[in-house]
């Protein structure tokens, strides 16, 4: 009878693997799919031609070889994949790094990160079931802050590292590929392609967060698609005001602030510039009025709070009208579009083409909520239409422009009541509306609001009484920003 050998007996990670493998009279092609991994990947494990990673020995290994109830044997496989891990990063980095976490190029934020316990649930989870996760939202959302503190949370699940690669700076989707390289701290070469970054990453378990790619969008989805196909261990979490748009990718809206979570963002960045400051019920009421008016949008809040140098919690509520003018001076390390409201309203729309401008510049007409026929009625011109120097939208072209606004987290989409009705924000819908009246429409425009009213629904001929009444009194402004 042959002595069945001790644990201990092994030292070497794949072999330990193959016995217990063919133990448990287990295929390699039977592990692997037990594990979620190839018949290949398992064969060179066992090979040690590839490194295992100890978390996944942890969660999938273990009970597909059926060590559940083997405590001795279980602990001897993961204390080799952990050793032959620990070996990598010692031959790697020439020194062993016992007592360090995984590297990362994360830093120490300098300003303490507020609310969003639900949010950072719900995407740690995400990144659980997924290698490609894009977070999406309108600007000034707070999608950047929310990936960074998220991959902060999750950085001893990468045991190969966490990278940000900040990418609002780029203008050239060629040179993508080159802020990874440079993010995960590849020497400096002339070509940096996406097989070279798949050499450095194949064996890797790491996380890379690719932060702003709507503006080199198809450089950016090319990437992170060929790279999670390549390295089976890696991950990426993007940040887009639009879906990356690929297979595999899962996108999640990152919503405004709670109003009592914006709240207490303003108050904790007014003690930076006024310690003092509190409240008392009336300026409680003031800041709930603040937060709503600006969306629950983190930068705008921020950005606010930081008026009160100079003004009055009553007269920041009191110059919401011109939040544009109000909103700026924002943190000068922030990227550009990041330091004043109008900024990061400016980055949104430059990247639109001109029918989504026309189109969105448009919809700010509307006071509350509209549908897409009533969009397709008031927003449209044909090319011998009353007004020919318009910029022409034709009726059949609303619903394609209308779902890229929606897909660029400029207009919003509500489905309670059973027809789709489109919104925008306070926020969105005032700075549309000084694009209107810029471009020279807003005349032509409020003429066919208004001969459209007669057929509107009694809900909608309700709410846009307001224009009529507002009109009158400012011609040469929208009167229906104060509205919603």
């Amino acid at each position: 009878m042959t002595e069945t050998p001790s644990p201990a007996a092994f030292t070497v990670f794949g072999e330990y693997l193959r016995y217990l493998r063919r133990r448990a009279r287990l295929t390699q092609r039977e592990l692997g799919a037990a594990v979620g991994y190839s018949e290949a990947h398992i064969a060179r494990l066992e090979g040690s031609q590839r490194m295992p990673d100890p978390a996944v020995v942890r969660a999938q290994f273990i009970e597909a070889l059926g060590l559940k109830d083997d405590p001795e044997a279980a602990h001897q496989l993961i204390r080799l994949a952990e050793s032959a891990r620990e070996m990598r990063h010692m031959l790697k980095a020439g020194a062993p790094r016992v007592g360090q976490g995984p590297p990362t190029n994360l830093r120490m934020q300098l300003t303490s990160f507020v609310g969003r316990a639900e949010e950072i649930a719900e995407v740690k989870q995400l990144l659980g079931e997924t290698r490609l996760l894009t977070l999406t939202g309108p600007g000034g959302v707070g999608k950047t802050r929310l990936a960074v503190q998220v991959a902060s949370e999750v950085l001893p699940l990468y045991p190969d590292g966490v990278w940000v690669v900040p990418l609002a700076s780029l203008q050239d989707g060629a040179r993508v590929a080159h802020a990874v390289a440079l993010a995960i701290g590849m020497l400096a070469q002339d070509t940096i392609t996406v097989e070279s970054l798949r050499d450095r990453l194949l064996e890797e378990r790491a996380l890379i967060v690719l932060d702003t790619c709507e503006h080199l969008i198809g450089a950016c989805a090319t990437l992170a698609v060929r790279l999670v196909q390549m390295c089976p261990n890696l991950t990426v979490l993007a940040t887009s005001r639009e879906p990356l748009n690929v297979p595999g990718e899962i996108t999640w809206q990152v919503p405004p602030m709670r109003c009592e979570e914006a709240m207490q963002l303003f108050l904790e960045r007014a003690k930076a510039v006024r310690p003092e400051f509190a409240l008392d019920a009336n300026g409680e009421a003031l800041l709930v009025q603040v937060c709503q008016q600006l969306d629950g949008l983190p930068l705008a809040i921020e950005l606010a709070a930081a008026r009160l140098r100079v003004l009055s919690l009553e007269q920041i509520a009191a110059r919401l009208d011109d939040r544009f003018g109000l909103l700026t001076g924002g943190n000068r390390l922030a990227p550009p579009k990041q330091q004043t409201l109008r900024t990061m309203m400016d980055w949104s729309y430059d990247l639109l083409s001109e029918a989504e401008r026309a189109l969105l510049r448009r919809l700010a007409i509307f006071p509350a909520d509209w549908t897409l026929e009533l969009a397709e009625a008031v927003c449209t011109w044909e090319p011998e239409g009353e007004a020919a120097t318009l910029v022409v939208l034709r009726r059949e072209d609303v619903l394609n422009l209308l779902t890229q606004l929606v897909n660029k987290s400029l207009v919003t989409v509500d489905e309670r009541s059973g027809q789709p009705r489109y919104n925008l924000s306070n926020t969105i819908r005032q700075y549309a509306h000084e694009k209107l009246v810029e471009a020279g429409e807003f005349d032509a425009v409020y003429r066919r609001y208004l001969a459209y009213l007669p057929f509107t629904t009694p809900r909608e001929a309700r709410a846009n009484a307001a224009p009529r009444r507002a009109r009158k009194k400012r011609p040469s402004q929208s009167p229906e920003l104060h509205a919603t």
